[in-house]
């Protein structure tokens, strides 16, 4: 075993659903947070008598009408306190979506304490919180699985870390012996193997696309792509200057990994080898990867999905035989990338298809493209 790059290690572990009800059950006596109101406002409350000041950050519109949708940066407004140290505010009816908030006090940023529910950002927690009313945000509201997930590990030598995977595995998965098709799916520049699970609801779309039988059942990876965890450490300086702070992803760490990965996952789960039922999709920098992987690995894949892609001129597609699925929001940042890669996809006769949403660089858009993305790939496969 020393002699093995790689060290394997599987786990069955429970879904963490984002447990999410109009009325958080309070962790701190005399207070709930968030409350949903039935217009669509919600209210923020923390409770601390010795607290001076205390901030809500969010990334919803706290400013009327101020908000940058196409970024979902997270905005800052001073809650009010009353006589006995109960910290408020009370947002405008917002619109259905997933959102993230943090409380400041006395320097430092924290989740809220009455919400059990938060994820990771960057290198920080945030409290989250669903409002329903969208098809794709109420996909994010607790529901039962038919299929169910795993965690799976393995040890890169030359990376010096542990490569942590998200797998899903569709319903009767364990009553068959057939092999599956499977979509690789990539995080961005400041996500983790459960960032499309927290924040993308990937799990539960894809669950419940399998059950409404508007896609064939799949497996669905989702690999730490970053497991050094330098992105995001350096945060004010700018996302693209972060990812040039880290050159494994220039570099294509994971890239060289890959095959190795691939040939493990088979080995260990029913994966197909056919090139006509793998996937891979990426959104922003994951996007960058995933077309690497394709270009390197041209025999692996006939769909990329390229979400807000964040696309080099090298690494435009060179295989006439893959298809391309490109999203990209109008106000994106990166939409320029977009729409140059489709010019030179049409000047190289490549097979794609454009997507060309409303919005920005969003989660709101990532969840909308994989949806898409999902009923467009392996029409060929056997249901």
């Amino acid at each position: 075993m020393q002699n093995n790059p790689f060290k394997l290690k599987t786990a069955l572990f429970t879904l963490p659903l984002l447990l999410f009800s109009v009325l958080v059950q309070s962790q701190t006596e005399g207070t709930t947070s968030p409350v949903i109101h039935s217009d669509g406002s919600v209210t923020f409350s923390y409770k601390n008598p010795s607290a001076k000041r205390v901030k809500l950050f969010c990334d919803c519109d706290l400013r009327n009408n101020n908000y940058k949708i196409e970024r979902e940066n997270l905005q800052s407004v001073r809650m009010k306190p009353d006589s006995s140290g109960v910290f408020t505010f009370t947002t405008k009816p917002l619109t259905p979506e997933v959102y993230t908030y943090q409380f400041k006090s006395h320097g430092r940023r924290f989740v809220d304490p009455d919400n059990a529910d938060s994820v990771r950002v960057l290198n920080t927690r945030r409290s989250v919180f669903v409002l329903s009313g969208s098809t794709l945000s109420d996909l994010c509201i607790k529901d039962s699985l038919h299929g169910r997930i795993e965690f799976f590990e393995l040890w890169d030598t030359a990376c010096g870390k542990t490569r942590r995977i998200l797998l899903y595995l569709p319903p009767d998965y364990d009553r068959t012996e057939q092999l599956y098709p499977v979509l690789y799916l990539l995080h961005g520049i400041n996500g983790y193997e459960k960032a499309w699970q927290d924040k993308g609801c990937a799990v539960q779309q894809v669950d419940k696309l399998i059950r409404q039988d508007k896609i064939v059942p799949m497996v669905v990876v989702m690999p730490d792509v970053n497991p050094r965890k330098l992105i995001g450490q350096k945060e004010k300086i700018g996302m693209m200057r972060n990812l040039l702070h880290y050159p494994s992803w220039l570099h294509r760490d994971f890239e060289r990994v890959f095959p190795q990965m691939d040939s493990l996952l088979f080995i260990h789960y029913r994966i197909s080898s056919d090139r006509k039922s793998r996937a891979v999709a990426g959104l922003s920098a994951g996007a960058m990867q995933a077309c690497n992987l394709a270009n390197v690995n041209e025999n692996r894949f006939q769909y990329v999905g390229l979400f807000s892609p964040v696309v080099h001129r090298k690494q435009l597609p060179t295989d006439q035989s893959t298809t391309y699925w490109i999203g990209s929001g109008k106000v994106d940042i990166f939409h320029s990338q977009s729409t140059r890669f489709v010019k030179k996809s049409k000047d190289k006769q490549i097979s794609f298809v454009y997507y060309n949403s409303s919005g920005g660089h969003t989660w709101r858009n990532w969840r909308l493209y994989l949806s898409e993305f999902l009923q467009f790939i392996f029409k060929s496969a056997d249901k």
